[in-house]
């Protein structure tokens, strides 16, 4: 497959595993084993009598669709998941992930509940009855599982 055949190019430098399956690759981090997911999903029409598939990039938390011609913005994504500028984040609530998207290590410093409020357009108050918990591919951003309570307001 082109798009898999141009990831595997793309991230020969890293120190990652790579294994691919007919609709599906999988990059190995070889320093903790992390794995990004990057798989084709098909789908037909309504009326089944087209056929469509995107591209789902997948990393811990977090997974974005992509079209499927739309090679360059998928590595780009890609890399910068395995340099760390793109982090999952998701919110639980009594243990179980309730939402999340993801955040940029850019931004970690600045990290407040009125930040979070804003970018998940919800109330603070709403938010800190949440815990959060962030993810980074080398491990270096990892949080474990935090009270948003405990960030700054």
């Amino acid at each position: 497959m082109k798009l898999f055949e141009k990831i595997v190019n793309v991230i020969s430098d890293y120190n990652v595993s790579v294994e691919v399956n007919k609709h599906e690759l999988n990059i190995i981090n070889r320093d903790n084993d992390n794995v990004l997911h990057v798989y084709e999903d098909m789908f037909l029409s309504q009326d089944k009598k087209e056929s469509f598939s995107e591209y789902i990039v997948e990393f811990s938390t977090q997974h974005r669709h992509f079209e499927d011609d739309s090679e360059d913005e998928i590595t780009e994504y890609i890399l910068l998941i395995l340099n760390d500028k793109v982090l999952p984040l998701e919110f639980y609530m009594d243990g179980k992930r309730r939402f999340g998207g993801e955040t940029n290590s850019d931004e970690l410093d600045d990290l407040s509940v009125s930040s979070l409020s804003k970018h998940y357009g919800c109330t603070s108050e709403y938010l800190i009855s949440f815990d959060y918990e962030i993810h980074s591919w080398s491990g270096k951003y990892d949080t474990g599982l935090r009270k948003v309570s405990d960030l700054k307001p």
